[in-house]
């Protein structure tokens, strides 16, 4: 039985009083935070609460989307508001210093019609002109109006797949330059204080050798050489690393309140290793297992003499089978020895391997997820590789060997390396941000800003131009190729060959959650067998609902198939992102179903999908050794050597002494996790819509404000099923309420 199975005191309070006695023992020269941070941050009790319904509700929004107090308005829709009723000014492309008057006006019954709203809109006016003093760089809150040829020449493509002088492309096609009007500060982006500790570790203050900082370096290190006489290599426990985790860390920032799950007494666990492939910052990537992976499996577990793995593998039910599988990285990044080490050292910086792990695992028919083997580093076969099964042979054995079970806890790790690397290059800035920043270059060269595609997709594109920008210059360059196992050669590759494979239709959620194994229907989800994943639960209940919302907008200027195959910017638009976009998958709009379904895929990668994916990374990446970006050490060569690896192997594999690694790698994942801002979420976004047609009285806008209202109406409701889709889950799960509308962020913010 597990530790909280055999347990004879209920699992909160076991908590309590495992929190109380170990908090005791702490080496008191570990440094203390501050009383008032003290008595807020979170534990392992607060982490694994889960509110009630009655008092998580009273915290959201009102049910009845008129009795929404909006602070304020979404600015994709303020703007688009603005530009319906032509209230911008328009500048003269052959003399930009003549601007001529708007040809709006606000009458009665327009967005503007409230003291309310009129009020907002000065504030906004205001913040407008203000802004162009700023310091720091301009943020256009008001819109300017273009005309499709103003737009094609402002939103130019970046040479791809080579550049001009024949040089592969770095990164999938992004914008070549930013529009004036459309650049916002970085500074508008990130949050303040965080930017500026990143720019402080990029001008290279942080050292490149030593601890993990400042006055925990000088602990850990005194403590080194005191059990280990002098030898830092061997003195320093993992355990070290926990104990001052409980102690510093950032102020809450996040969804989490600043938790992390090296908080929790078992985060190095099978339990909460399996739990992440389904509510972790990666959900999105485990698939079924296909007969050859099954049998290559079965035929490691042969060679390494794991005779129980053996037999349980032949009884099996394929389907109950899954794989996280890294066995395509070396030719993802242009490897062709599938033996040669996947090595980086920057200057400056430290050894970094990456590995193309394949993590096995088998769902149980209660909805547990269990870990059965792990190939560390996959080349070419499994034969070749070293792969390793686990000693637990199910969810319910002894968890009592797994602490010191080192070569499971290693080869957990490289699992996790690969996972880092498939997210972060892959999943997260490629198929959200880069994908998406494709679409609204590609969408401003071929629709005009008065279309209604243009107008439906626009509020999803707020600050994902600039930020994209950002992530180019900064985050790629200077941090994540210095932390990673990759050349930066091949970080680009591997960006683009995930950008040039990516199936946009196949990715739509029904599409993409049958292709992965999965139900993709909420019945079938219903089954207690996926009880443990409510990523794909609410996922699709918000696909679902996101699609209902486009047909109903999408309806009224195209109410027939024929309306939409002559519309020509539709058909325009559909060959600019299959081409210009180069994005072959895109599909071919002749319907209204397909119309709806590519516009929803476009509002769901800026929205429900990116913030899946981003907003729990302070959590689960923050305490690095959980899941470093990289290996400190070349990964074993055989599965003897695996067998015989200790406490020491591993920690020389993290970057525990790594300071510059640990602090970049745990800086960054803090810094892109701020929870999103009351005004900026999917559900504010419905309200603000709302509001502003709520008293016009044209047939057409009394459709957009009945399409808005059911889109809020729908959202409160998923609000309480999420909620009770995380209830549902194993007793001492992880709450996920990642999704909740009211967190979700209505574009890419961040």
């Amino acid at each position: 039985m597990s530790g909280e199975q055999s347990s004879w005191l209920p699992s909160g309070l076991l908590a309590v009083v495992q929190d109380y006695f170990f908090q005791k023992h702490l080496n008191p020269n570990l440094p203390a935070p501050p009383a008032k941070l003290d008595a807020t941050r979170p534990n392992q009790r607060t982490i694994l609460e889960h509110p009630s319904e009655k008092s998580y509700l009273a915290q959201t929004a009102p049910e009845c989307v008129g009795d929404v107090p909006l602070p304020s308005f979404d600015p994709g829709v303020f703007d688009n508001e603005i530009m319906k009723l032509k209230l911008y000014p328009t500048v003269d492309p052959q003399d930009p210093s003549i601007i001529r008057e708007p040809e709006g006006n606000i009458v009665e019954g327009t967005y503007m019609g409230t003291q309310v709203a009129l009020t907002q809109a000065y504030s906004r006016i205001e913040q407008t002109f203000a802004s162009l003093y700023d310091v720091f760089g301009i943020e256009a809150t008001l819109p300017r109006h273009r005309t499709l040829e103003e737009q094609k020449d402002l939103y130019q493509f970046s040479a791809y797949p080579t550049n001009s002088d024949g040089s592969p492309a770095q990164y999938p096609p992004f914008l070549r330059n930013i529009p004036q009007d459309q650049a916002v500060s970085v500074f508008k982006i990130f949050n303040f204080v965080g930017l500026v500790e990143t720019q402080v570790l990029l001008r290279k203050i942080t050292p490149d050798e030593g601890g993990i900082g400042g006055r925990t370096k000088e602990w850990l290190l005194e403590f080194d050489r005191s059990v280990a006489g002098g030898n830092p290599e061997k003195g320093i426990k993992i355990q070290d690393v926990v104990d001052y985790n409980k102690y510093h860390r950032k102020f809450g920032t996040d969804i989490e309140g600043g938790g992390n799950i090296g908080l929790l007494d078992d985060w190095y666990s099978d339990r909460r290793f399996a739990d992440q492939q389904f509510t972790g910052t990666n959900p999105t990537t485990i698939t079924r297992a296909t007969p050859t992976w099954i049998a290559e499996f079965s035929g490691a577990a042969r060679a390494g003499h794991y005779d129980n793995w053996v037999n349980a593998l032949a009884k099996a039910e394929p389907e109950s089978l899954f794989v996280q599988d890294g066995s395509y990285f070396r030719e993802a990044v242009g490897v062709s020895d599938p033996a040669a080490a996947l090595h980086n050292k920057q200057p400056g910086s430290n050894d970094c391997w990456a590995v193309s792990a394949v993590s096995l695992f088998q769902l149980h028919g209660d909805g547990k997820l269990h870990p059965i083997a792990i190939c560390v580093d996959y080349k070419g076969s499994l034969e070749k590789s070293v792969t390793i099964f686990n000693k637990r042979m199910s969810p319910g054995d002894s968890t009592g060997i797994e602490k010191d079970d080192w070569p499971w806890r290693y080869a957990k790790t490289c699992a996790q390396v690969t996972d880092w690397l498939r997210h972060e290059l892959v999943v997260h800035l490629t198929l959200s941000h880069f994908v998406e920043e494709a679409i609204i270059v590609a969408t401003n060269r071929a629709i005009p800003m008065d279309h209604p595609v243009y107008r439906l997709l626009y509020p999803h594109w707020y600050k994902t131009l600039s930020l994209n920008a950002a992530g180019r210059s900064t985050l790629i360059p200077q941090i994540a190729v210095d932390v990673v196992g990759f050349s930066p050669d091949q970080c680009y590759r591997f960006m683009c060959e995930a950008y040039d494979t990516y199936d946009f239709v196949g990715s739509y959620v029904p599409n993409d959650l049958k292709r992965r194994g999965f139900p993709n229907t909420q019945q079938g989800l219903r089954h207690v067998r996926y009880k443990n994943y409510p990523y794909a639960k609410n996922i699709l209940s918000l696909w679902i609902i996101l699609r209902a919302y486009a047909r109903s907008m999408l309806q009224i200027p195209f109410p027939t198939d024929d309306s939409v195959a002559a519309d020509e910017a539709i058909q325009r638009w559909a060959t600019e992102v299959k081409t210009a976009a180069h994005m072959p998958s895109f599909p071919e709009i002749s319907t209204l179903d397909a119309l709806v379904d590519a516009v929803t895929m476009c509002i769901f990668i800026a929205s429900p999908y990116h913030t899946a994916i981003n907003y729990l990374q302070n959590f689960y990446q923050a305490f690095v050794i959980a899941k470093p970006p990289a290996l400190c050490s070349a990964p074993p060569t055989s599965l003897e050597q695996l067998k015989g690896y200790q406490e020491s192997d591993l920690i020389a594999a993290l970057p525990i002494n790594k300071q510059r690694m640990w602090l970049l790698a745990a800086q960054v994942p803090w810094l892109l996790s701020f929870k999103v801002e009351p005004d900026r979420s999917l559900l504010n976004y419905a309200a603000s819509q709302w509001h502003v047609y709520k008293r016009k009285r044209d047939a057409k806008d009394v459709k957009v404000k009945e399409a808005s209202a059911k889109l809020y109406a729908d959202l409160k409701v998923l609000q309480k099923t999420f909620l009770r889709n995380s209830a549902v889950m194993d007793s001492g799960s992880i709450p996920y309420m990642v999704l909740d509308p009211g967190l979700t962020a209505v574009s890419i913010l961040i």
